[in-house]
């Protein structure tokens, strides 16, 4: 029987002492949107329901729906593929056709890994191709950037595109030194996608902006750095997968492999004959489940929800994502949501703390459950918490979510043997001013309540 089924609704808390508990750590409660809920995973019973069943923005709290959907569809064991395709005859080092990449949306594909497909092509004995480089981006939908993503989200790291072959998370590293009396501004990994355009003097201190500039491939690099200081900001590159051909041509130059032809993008899938000549396997999805609660990673989770619809419709689209995500919900008995990406950037998106208490809760009973759990940061020691409910009497396990004038935090309070005692769930919206910025403390206070409600020892 799961702990869903145990749960006795009789013996629910009033309305008043819901409201009493939610009341006393956020006063102005008529001035903003709340959605709170919190159960005792020793009884079934809720600790505290403020209005549990009404959807807000979820922001980065998508990404527990997104983690448990994965871990469901795909298992915990799940490792991307990215493979290199000989499609013709190789006569005398001549491959007399085209070297086909293809990315299934490995997440935390590298230069290394480019190095070590390169290496193979090498080995297979191929030293001319005579055809073209041609990337496979079938796996996906051409679609980029979230549905409900606001127009500038794609110009920050944090906004990458997510795409079927993706190198270094489609980002590069930008660093910015002042040395010898100047500055300069690098690239890596730069190819000829990449184009920098800057203006950074020096001064006293630190005021560094880096963006994409919409719809052009010139990174912007602005501000001023300290004399003698470095610093890397990160940002995305505009064509990624040309990006990705680029180096992998020069990874291929490096071995001793050329390419006569363009490289050319497909976005239907291209036949090819036989295994691949080279292939190079992702980390395991726990291991990407882990990252992206942990750091809040936009990227991760866009790839593991497009990956989903992939192997479900054939198609990495969104579309496909909406569809396959909210019926799981909806099967979780939350009825009152509404999923259109994975990171939780979209706009679109709602969730209700029930809702998402509920997806923790049953997360808990399935074979990867632990794996799930231990998934998310402790508070006060690592990630997005790292510096949150550094005080509470027990451990705590949450994810954060921020976007502009939203605040939310869900989770698990565990007992001191680290074993799961309360599931919880708090999303603040339609946060202005004072509210906004004290949103975050009120928050921790609340928990710190519930398990004080709770009389855990």
């Amino acid at each position: 029987m799961s702990r869903n089924e145990q749960r006795p609704t009789e013996q629910a808390p009033s309305e008043s002492q819901s409201e009493s508990l939610v009341e006393s750590v956020f006063p102005n409660l008529d001035r903003i949107s709340a959605s709170v809920y919190a159960a005792d995973l020793r009884t079934g019973e809720p600790i505290v329901a403020a209005n549990p069943n009404i959807p807000l923005l979820p922001a980065s709290n998508t990404k527990l729906v997104t983690a448990a959907r994965a871990f469901d569809e795909l298992g915990p064991a799940y490792r991307f593929e990215t493979t290199l395709h000989a499609d013709g005859p190789i006569q005398e080092g001549h491959l007399l056709g085209d070297l086909v990449l293809t990315g299934y949306g490995a997440a935390d594909l590298s230069q290394g890994d480019l190095l070590a497909l390169a290496e193979d092509i090498a080995d297979a004995g191929i030293d001319t191709v005579a055809g073209e480089l041609v990337i496979d981006a079938s796996a996906f939908d051409r679609q980029s950037l979230g549905p409900g993503w606001t127009w500038d989200d794609g110009q920050f790291e944090y906004g990458a595109k997510s795409t079927p072959l993706a190198l270094e998370r489609n980002t590069v590293d930008i660093t910015v030194s002042h040395r010898n009396g100047s500055v300069t501004v690098d690239a890596s990994p730069t190819s000829e996608i990449v184009r920098i355009e800057s203006d950074v003097t020096t001064g006293p201190t630190e005021q560094l902006e880096v963006y994409k500039k919409r719809a052009s491939e010139v990174i912007r690099v602005e501000g001023q750095i300290p004399p003698g200081e470095t610093t890397v900001e990160a940002s995305p590159v505009d064509d990624p997968m040309m990006h990705a051909g680029s180096l992998l041509r020069q990874a291929l130059e490096s071995t001793g492999v050329t390419i006569d032809g363009w490289t050319r993008i497909e976005h239907d899938p291209v036949d090819t004959d036989g295994p691949p000549c080279a292939a190079v396997e992702s980390s395991p999805l726990s291991a990407q489940v882990r990252t992206m609660l942990v750091t809040s990673d936009n990227f991760v989770a866009e790839q593991l929800a497009r990956t989903v619809a992939l192997e479900l419709d054939g198609e990495g689209s969104w579309n496909a994502w909406e569809t396959h995500v909210n019926d799981f919900l909806e099967a979780r008995g939350a009825d009152a949501a509404h999923l259109r990406d994975g990171s939780g950037l979209s706009r679109y998106n709602l969730l209700s703390a029930s809702g998402i208490a509920a997806v923790l809760e049953w997360s808990l009973d399935q074979p990867w459950g632990d794996r799930y759990r231990r998934s998310l940061p402790l508070a006060g020691v690592e990630g997005t918490v790292s510096n949150r409910l550094e005080d509470a009497p027990l451990p705590v396990r949450a994810k954060t979510g921020t976007l502009t004038g939203v605040r939310t935090l869900s989770g698990y309070v565990e007992n001191r043997e680290n074993e799961p005692e309360i599931v919880f769930s708090c999303l603040l919206s339609n946060l202005t001013g004072e509210h906004e910025a004290t949103a975050t403390d009120r928050i921790d206070d609340l928990v710190e309540s519930i398990i004080e409600a709770a009389a855990l020892e």
